[in-house]
């Protein structure tokens, strides 16, 4: 169907099509979309990160693979004093507790239940079967001060506890220290050497300690259990140790088995024979031992003895000095007793040998229920507690079990070398009939720990007072109250039984009572379910001691504050999982800076902390939850509940962080905060996203009606008839639903309401919409009548320019998807449906009514009241003759914008009038054009949080401050497959890792934090696996796997360290140092294992390093990462797994061990999280991004990326200029090409000219559009940066759309000119003749667009106001200044003849004279 054709039938019976099925199909489509739920985009990653390029590709790989690389969620929590001063003062940091706690505390009821911080928690296990009996994972400075220690309850002091003291601490290096006395040393009873000769001294004689350089208070013999866990693998001492430790308990376990099998075997003998009630029951005693005999019972036996023996020779020393300064006040009363009541006084002094004797007489004496920490001096008539003080010779209370005697004497007795041959026979004896009351059996240590465990008792804990002396002749005045000074009490609920008596077993109360012995003051000065980290520090962090506490403010000076917080900031575990947490994350203002500050230089002021809680991700709540451990009990949720719950939890905790942030009278100290979208779940941005997002609607209704009310002003005659209020209601309202339609179809396409589509496009493709509605309806009324003829007329002069418009706004939107952001080809894909549905509505549904309109005005009908006629006689517009055009011309519209306005300014008849007019505009263009050039030179990158943010909102401050003192973020490296099993391949891995750590920007870590790090250290004979391994028969490090296909080990080895990594920090033997990370995994000679050396045919002298590296195929690789996972953890990483790991037999539903069978060849792999740092302005991150990419991206042979907030949001800005520049100037090309084809078709069309010229003048008046559109693009980009504005998806958008404007204006203008009748002679003559009409309408889409746009200053968000009313308000100015009033004035001066492509006349002949004004 031609346009003719078209506009014909418009005119027939079939007009209502016209009228009624494009509105309904918008209808439908309007309530299609917009009655789904969740059309608004919430989610700030599917607006602002590029859905191209090649990290787009690294990142959509993974998501491929299956990899979440946001595991979890995090809320940065701040803190910061009100008024810019020091927050770390004592009632500062107390208002920051306090509310910590609050925060806390929050409980979220979701269908009925109740959850908290430990369900939502990213962590709050101690390992397998410990989910929910660990406090949550949170970084924080007030970790510092032990006041944080609020957030523990019983159950997590317990689990600490176990872990920290039971597990790390007694079972693991309390062994160890005997074996290293007792073999490691050359006074050892078995010793092998003089390996810890010097360590040992070091810790025991402080005249040896200041000889070798170190203060004299290292010389204490409890620090030996750090020493014992702080050296190095390759250190002679540590590898006697270990070799020993576990020869010994192989050999220890073999004996122990070997003694109670030929015991069990040699009762039954007695037993068949005859014998005594005691031998039976001792068979079966030993029968029991043998059911559940295995070397953990043997080391937790070596364990025990080991203590008994190190209390009496650490404790010695100061249990002499106690005791004689006890009996210089005990003497004279001893000696003032009663004949016969004490014949015998203790002596005043003891030597050193005795006091160790008496502390072993302590260890082995019976168990007390009365008082069971009891008293080592040996004042007390009996040792039950009972007993009278200064009335005998034995302590109060002991295990209850005594370990004296020969270890192993029983196996002598037996002679377990010979059993079960001809030589065998009973020690010393000629019978080979076994005697159960032998000396060497019953007096056997071993045998008397083992059947003490099937040896009834019946007792409890106890803290009861020692008693006193009780005797008539002593003045009690003159005793001390040895309940109060003496007396000891080592009883909990957590020592079991306590205060009630149950029936256990002798070792079970020996065991307790040793327990207790350790926890005491005289040992490591811990309270079971009590004591915990902030109370107790093991020494492993850099500042802290062993018995030691944390810092405490309450009731501190802030400078002792300052200097306690100078010190590195560790998690609980003082760094022994993740090393130091970096400040730079942690802490703001600080005076010295950040890298400044130290012990010797502490902080004089710090003014913001923050504090990170790490939250899970739904997949992982609804696993935490299902566990049996969980208070209230475990519930099956989906993951949906879980993302709701996550979303709820996020709001209500960032509300009671912030509560009261600007209330200047709520404390000294502002809360502000930001939680992430990670989930997904709503966090901060997204909340308020969606709040900005639909706010817009205010604002476009007043938009709506701003453009009804200047139409109708423009639009209104008091020619009721005449007048054409309701045509124009109509056409906005087709425009109106012509764009919501498009907005609903987008909908349903997938594209969800966004932010740069609320407040871009209905401000902007209403302008365009409306614009073509004047076009059309001021086409129509220039043409003076309401005939068909004229209405057919009148849109033949319209169809081509509004068509080529629409097509170049259609082709500019769609040139738009060419950009990677999804604010930017989302918003284009919506604009693009919209430009076709204003484009249908304009040409195929607005003209039906037009058509109509003009039939009411021929019909006499009033405007509104179509029912009503006009009476004849009174209103001579019913006169249907053939009107003459110039009662257009005549019109208070014409005669205002264009004879009393625009022509006597642009057009004026006199010519020197006429050249001033035209040098200003030419002037003015050039300089907005110069001053355009000068903004672009000036322009900045980037769009941060605090641009985002309104100030009246909490995140402001937040925002601000962070990016003014806490600049940093979490990142991550991520490695696709890459040749993991080549030696090669890890150097290179190690290196970029490194060369990334090494950054300025970013807050360096141990090289061992990384996955590939830690695997190859595990691989070597430096692995630590071993020492607290879960079962002792089953050995943990690489060297201990066998690989079944060959039977080799998972073995590494070293190599020369060509990629020159870093070394290992070392202390360096002469004072205590401390090093807040390891550095690097690669080593000097001097610090390597004597076998490595010997492996690669070098000395300790060599001044080379090595690496440890390993060579295996991808099977071996799948085998011993899967070992290594098992074993050590596998957390530093993230590798793919199948699903198929093992449930933990001790857990309840929901903990598995990490042993899933790794997937091979490896995919993918990820570094731990690590943190970038001061990123202070936009150039910062961008420059972060180019220099991991020189190591990451770019890298020739292995290729990684970087992930985390600073690349995923900031990554545009890399090509944010560059991809201006191509939209822009692909934008400005396809404008040129579409009026070109469209010009050259139209004026063929008409064939009144030569091919040749019709090409040459539309190729002129395509390139005039360009040019046109070009002078908008510089002015609007160069004013909207001076303007503050910088370069963003959203302003880059707005800046294109200025194409947009400017080929609206220029198309109508060109095209007018070009068409101009032929026989207007004059290039200003043409002009006057096309601006004649157009003046108008585009004046009028002008005025109404720039309106509407005008609402969006009203704005309740700065962000609105600034990247998108200040760029569209100048795309405004710009594009209407050079478009209607530049670009006439440019072709009033183009007297060429190609130009003139008009009809020699009017096609129905009626030529518009041009008005022949006087001066």
């Amino acid at each position: 169907m031609t346009e003719s054709a078209l506009f014909q039938a418009m005119c027939g019976k079939q007009s209502w099509l016209f009228t009624v099925t494009l509105p309904l199909i918008y209808i439908v489509l309007l309530f299609l979309g917009f009655s789904r739920e969740d059309i608004v985009e919430e989610q700030i990653s599917e607006i602002w990160i590029p859905k191209s390029g090649s990290f787009y590709k690294d990142k959509q790989y993974a998501k491929d693979l299956g990899v979440n690389l946001n595991p979890i969620s995090t809320f940065l929590a701040m803190a910061l004093s009100r008024d810019g001063g020091n927050i770390f003062t004592s009632t500062r940091l107390e208002e920051v507790r306090t509310r910590m706690e609050e925060s806390e505390s929050l409980i979220v009821e979701y269908k009925g239940e109740k959850y908290t911080w430990d369900d939502i928690c990213a962590s709050n296990s101690a390992g397998l079967g410990g989910t929910y009996k660990f406090p949550c994972v949170r970084l924080t400075p007030m970790d510092l001060f032990q006041e944080s220690r609020w957030f523990l309850d019983s159950t997590d002091r317990l689990t600490w506890y176990d872990n920290a003291i039971r597990n790390e601490l007694v079972k693991t290096r309390v062994p160890r220290f005997g074996v290293m006395s007792q073999v490691c040393t050359s006074t050892g009873a078995s010793s092998t050497g003089d390996f810890c000769d010097r360590t040992m001294q070091l810790r025991q004689n402080e005249t040896y300690a200041v000889e070798q350089g170190y203060p004299k208070s290292y010389a204490n013999p409890l620090n030996l259990f750090l020493d014992i866990s702080d050296m190095e693998f390759n250190d002679l001492c540590k590898i006697c140790m270990e070799s020993a430790w576990d020869e010994s308990m192989k050999e220890l376990t073999q004996a122990v088995t070997g003694l109670f099998l030929v015991l069990e075997i040699e009762l039954q003998k007695l037993i068949k024979i005859g014998t005594d009630s005691n031998t039976i029951e001792l068979a079966k005693k030993v029968a029991a031992i043998r059911v559940d005999l295995d070397r953990t019972q043997v080391e937790e036996y070596y364990t025990h003895q080991t203590v008994r023996a190190l209390y009496s020779q650490i404790g010695a020393e100061f249990y002499k000095t106690s005791y004689e300064l006890l009996m210089a006040s005990l003497s004279p009363i001893c000696l003032g007793l009663v004949p016969g009541y004490n014949p015998t006084c203790p002596p005043e002094s003891l030597t050193l040998q005795e006091a160790q004797q008496h502390l072993i007489t302590f260890a082995d004496n019976e168990f007390s229920s009365i008082t069971t920490a009891g008293s080592p001096f040996p004042f007390w008539s009996n040792g039950n507690g009972t007993g009278i003080f200064l009335g005998g010779t034995s302590p109060v209370s002991g295990s209850g079990l005594n370990l004296g005697g020969t270890p192993l004497s029983a196996a002598k007795y037996l002679d377990l070398k010979n059993y079960g041959t001809a030589n065998w026979s009973l020690f010393n004896s000629s019978s080979v009939v076994l005697d159960p009351t032998h000396q060497l059996l019953v007096n056997d240590p071993v045998f008397k720990w083992f059947t003490a465990g099937q040896t009834p008792f019946t007792g409890h804990c106890g803290n009861g007072n020692l008693t006193a002396t009780g005797n008539p002749s002593v003045d009690p005045s003159l005793v001390p109250p040895l309940n109060q000074n003496v007396t000891q009490r080592w009883c909990n609920e957590f020592s079991k039984p306590y205060l009630k008596d149950s029936t256990e077993t002798v070792q079970h109360f020996a065991k307790m009572w040793y327990a207790r012995l350790l926890d005491s003051d005289q040992f490591l000065g811990t309270t079971q379910g009590e004591s915990d980290p902030y109370t107790w520090t093991s020494g492993s962090g850099c500042g802290y001691s062993l018995k030691g506490k944390r810092p405490s403010y309450t009731g501190v000076n802030e400078s002792d504050i300052l200097r306690s917080a100078s010190m590195e900031i560790y998690y609980l575990d003082e760094g022994a999982s993740a090393g130091s947490i970096a400040p730079s994350v942690l802490l703001g203002g600080t005076n010295p800076k950040i890298g400044e500050y130290n012990s010797e230089n502490p902080l004089t002021s710090v003014e913001v902390i923050q504090t990170l809680y790490i939250a899970s991700v739904p997949e992982n709540i609804v696993k935490r939850v299902s566990n049996c451990n969980r208070p209230g009990g475990a519930i099956d949720i989906s993951e949906d509940d879980a993302r709701a719950i996550l979303t709820t939890w996020k709001e209500r905790f960032e509300e009671i962080w912030t509560a009261n942030w600007d209330d200047e009278n709520s404390g000294d100290v502002m809360f502000s905060g930001y939680f992430d979208s990670i989930g997904p779940a709503k966090g901060t941005n997204e909340r308020l996203l969606e709040d900005i997002t639909l706010s817009s609607g205010r604002l476009t209704l007043i938009s709506i009606v701003m453009i009804v009310l200047i139409s109708v002003i423009f639009l209104f005659s008091f020619d009721t008839v005449k007048s054409r209020i309701g045509i124009t209601l109509a056409g906005i309202t087709l425009v109106i639903l012509s764009f919501f339609a498009a907005v609903g179809l987008g909908i349903l396409l997938g594209i969800k309401v966004n932010i740069n589509i609320a407040w871009t496009l209905p401000f902007i493709m209403l302008g365009l919409g409306v614009d073509d509605m004047y076009i059309i309806l001021l086409s129509l009324m220039k043409q003076g009548g309401n005939t068909k003829k004229d209405f057919l007329a009148g849109m033949d002069e319209v169809i081509v320019p509004v068509t080529m418009t629409s097509t170049v706004n259609a082709s500019m939107f769609a040139v738009m998807q060419l950009v990677d952001i999804p604010a930017v080809f989302k918003t284009a894909q919506v604009a693009l449906i919209s430009v076709i549905f204003l484009y249908l509505t304009i040409m195929f549904c607005y003209p039906a009514y037009c058509y109509l309109d003009m039939r009411r005005q021929s019909a006499g009908r009033l405007d509104l009241l179509c029912c009503i006629k006009a009476k004849d006689e009174k209103n001579p517009s019913l006169d249907h003759s053939e009107q003459n055009s110039s009662e257009w011309q005549k019109s208070t519209m014409y005669s205002f914008m264009f004879s009393k306005t625009y022509k006597p300014l642009l057009l004026n008849e006199s010519r020197g009038i006429f050249l001033l007019s035209r040098s200003i505009i030419w002037m003015t263009t050039l300089t907005l054009v110069a001053v355009g050039i000068y903004g672009i030179g000036e322009r900045n990158v980037g769009l941060g949080l605090e641009d985002f943010f309104p100030p009246d909102h909490q995140a402001y401050v937040w925002a601000t401050v962070r990016t003014r003192e806490l600049a940093s973020w979490p990142i991550k490296i991520n490695w696709g497959q890459i040749k993991y099993h080549e030696s090669a391949t890890q150097m290179k891995m190690l290196k970029q890792f490194e060369d990334i750590n090494s950054l300025p920007l970013v807050a360096s870590v141990g090289t061992d934090s990384l996955w590939m790090a830690n695997l190859l250290i595990w691989s070597t004979k430096l692995c630590d696996a071993n020492v607290a391994r879960e079962d002792p028969d089953i050995y943990e490090c690489g060297s201990d796997q066998i690989f079944p296909k060959d039977n080799s080990t998972c073995s590494g080895s070293w190599t020369a360290n060509i990629e020159d990594l870093k070394l290992k920090q070392f202390k360096d033997g002469t004072e205590e140092t401390c090093a807040s990370t390891a550095e690097g995994i690669c080593r000097p000679a001097s610090q390597m294992h004597g076998k490595d050396l010997e492996d690669l045919g070098i000395d300790s002298l060599s001044q080379e390093s090595y690496c440890p590296v390993f060579d295996w195929s991808e099977e071996k690789l799948q085998f011993c990462v899967g070992k290594w996972r098992l074993y050590v953890g596998g957390v530093k990483g993230e590798l793919l797994v199948e699903d198929d790991a093992t449930e933990y037999s001790g857990g309840c539903g929901s903990d598995f061990y990490r042993d899933e069978t790794v997937k091979t060849p490896i995919q993918f792999s990820a570094s731990s999280t690590i943190y970038s740092i001061d990123l202070l302005t936009h150039d910062d991150t961008i420059d972060l991004i180019k220099e991991t990419r020189n190591f990451c991206d770019d890298h020739d042979v292995i290729h990684c990326w970087m992930s985390g907030p600073p690349f995923n949001f900031w990554e545009q800005y890399l090509t944010s200029e560059i991809v201006l520049l191509k939209t822009s100037s692909t934008s400005v090309a396809v404008g040129f090409v579409v009026a070109a084809f469209f010009l050259i078709l139209q004026m063929k069309r008409e064939g009144e000219h030569p091919t040749t010229k019709i090409v040459m003048g539309s190729l002129a008046g395509a390139f005039l559009i360009a040019v046109t559109t070009v002078l908008c693009l510089i002015p609007v980009i160069g004013f909207s940066v001076i303007a503050d504005v910088n370069f963003t998806a959203f302003s880059n958008m707005s800046f294109v759309l200025s194409v947009g404007f400017a080929v609206e204006y220029s198309v109508h203008i060109v095209h007018g000119f070009l068409s101009a009748p032929s026989n207007i002679e004059g290039a200003k003559a043409r002009v006057e003749h096309a601006m004649s009409f157009l003046c108008i309408p585009l004046t009028l889409s002008f005025i109404s667009s720039t309106v509407g746009i005008c609402c969006l200053a009203f704005t309740d968000f700065k962000f609105n106001e600034v990247y998108f009313f200040r760029p569209l308000i100048i795309v405004m100015m710009v594009t209407y200044f050079n478009g209607c009033w530049f670009l006439p004035s440019l072709l009033t001066a183009l007297e060429f003849d190609c130009l003139n492509l008009g009809k020699s006349s009017e096609s129905d002949g009626k030529i518009l004279a041009v008005e022949d004004d006087k001066d």
